[in-house]
């Protein structure tokens, strides 16, 4: 299982600051709300399967730190890089069981930290997170002379290319870049203390944009990956890199769950307790909805029992009235006549149905589907 783990806040409404909600954003503009830490597991495919960690935390007004040399010295305990290790403890203890996929976590560069690479380490999991720092390398017989990242691995021969569509974005003009990966196995000199550093030895993956491909005016695009799985061969590399594209999964979640079909943020519950409850019900919904999303795309064959239940499948027959009906219906005749009921038009510049629409159809068949579970057996 891929295991994409990252942080957001939540930002509510606590005028008279009476919910137990700590500081959002700036403190200069006064938001409040909670800050989360979240780990989905995705399928080799890219499916999303589950939510499977989660912490929660309020800031304090004010966090007070001691910094040598810039480099703060509070115990790990007293910082928040420990939420990124408590999840992914939680995530190793829902793997725990022998029968169990292994779990390889992705994290963005809030993860780069020394407590969280070497918490990496640990041989019961594998772990990826993009570079933050161009870190000191540890070298054996160079003497005093100083290695780095960056540099080392910009030194490496082109491991292999390949070619990449790009969308066009708000920041990116649309086309096919051709990137280059370049990697190195390399020892990092981690500063535990100010005074105290200890080596750790992974793989290194540079995954950079030719200059030909980039349009005038932008930055190349670039991955720059550290990771305790080989990166010795192109396949290997490829696998990190596919890896660690599969981080965006969490990021669509974010969005489902503060906008659009879940709206967590607009709650107007009283308690901190109850306002986390009620959200973790929502993040559970948007998980779902996006694995509909994803399912029609990666498993389109799969039989609709998949996901939803007999009296789903039934309540979206009754309710779209399709032409036809196929004696056993797949997941993507089911999700589309989902998409079709929440609204989604089919055109060829629509692209595949998306969340939103799924989850529009699926409030349009709620009640109906609520009846007819009383009334139809358990198979379809």
């Amino acid at each position: 299982m891929f295991v994409p783990v990252d942080g957001s806040s939540l930002n509510l409404t606590d005028d008279k600051r009476s919910k137990g909600t700590g500081v959002v954003g700036s403190r200069r503009v006064g938001a409040r709300g909670f800050q989360v830490m979240t780990a989905l597991a995705i399928t080799p495919d890219g499916t999303p399967s589950g939510l499977c960690g989660q912490t929660w935390w309020a800031r304090t007004a004010a966090v007070t730190k001691k910094r040598t040399g810039g480099m703060d010295k509070r115990p790990v305990e007293q910082k928040e890089i420990r939420h990124w290790l408590e999840v992914m403890r939680q995530v190793r203890e829902t793997f725990s069981s022998e029968s169990a996929p292994r779990p390889w976590f992705q994290l963005d560069r809030g993860g780069d930290a020394w407590p969280v690479i070497l918490d990496g380490l640990d041989p019961g999991h594998l772990f990826t997170v993009r570079a933050t720092y161009d870190r000191r390398l540890q070298v054996q017989g160079r003497g005093d002379e100083r290695f780095y990242l960056r540099p080392t691995l910009e030194a490496r021969p082109v491991l292999a290319t390949y070619e990449l569509e790009i969308p066009s974005s708000g920041k990116r003009k649309a086309r096919r870049a051709q990137i280059e990966i370049r990697t190195s196995q390399v020892t990092l000199d981690l500063h535990v203390t100010p005074k105290r550093t200890t080596g750790a030895t992974l793989w290194a993956v540079l995954a950079r944009e030719v200059p030909a491909t980039v349009p005038a005016g932008e930055k190349p695009i670039e991955w720059l990956l550290l990771t305790t799985h080989s990166a010795q061969t192109e396949d290997e590399a490829r696998l990190v890199l596919f890896g660690y594209s599969q981080r965006w999964r969490i990021e669509e979640f974010h969005r489902l769950w503060k906008t659009g079909a879940c709206n967590v943020e607009d709650n107007q519950l009283r308690d901190a307790d109850h306002i986390i409850r009620w959200a973790t019900i929502l993040a559970a919904i948007a998980l779902r909805l996006l694995r509909l999303t994803y399912l029609a795309r990666t498993a389109p064959d799969a039989p609709a029992t998949v996901e939803l239940s007999a009296a789903e499948i039934k309540a979206i027959v009754v309710a779209r009235e399709p032409k036809s009906v196929p004696r056993s219906v797949s997941i993507a005749h089911a999700i589309r006549w989902l998409a079709d009921l929440g609204g989604y038009t089919g055109y060829r510049s629509s692209g595949p149905p998306g969340a939103l629409t799924i989850a529009r159809g699926l409030q349009r068949i709620e009640i109906l589907a609520s009846v007819l579970s009383r009334r139809t057996s358990d198979q379809w």
